[in-house]
């Protein structure tokens, strides 16, 4: 099974923030796509989700994309796995 993971963030934002904090605590690698520095990343995920709320974190797992809100349901996902 091939999981990749990317989170869309700004850094002004307290919950992007609060995400990024937990970061070097999971095991897992995690892409940062900061949607200021780079205005394409904010795009893709409008494209995808119909909305551009921060933090989000992308899901890749054989091909399928899933698209998680809200920083306590990101740092839960990701802390278990």
């Amino acid at each position: 099974m091939f999981m990749k993971y990317a989170l869309y963030y700004y850094d002004a934002c307290p919950f992007c923030q609060r995400v990024l904090a937990a970061l070097p605590k999971v095991t897992v690698d995690v892409e940062k796509r900061n949607v200021m520095q780079n205005r394409s990343f904010s795009e893709q995920q409008y494209k995808a989700t119909g909305r551009t709320t921060v933090p989000c974190l992308l899901i890749e797992e054989n091909g399928k994309e899933t698209w998680m809100y809200e920083s306590a349901d990101i740092i839960r996902y990701l802390q278990s796995r």
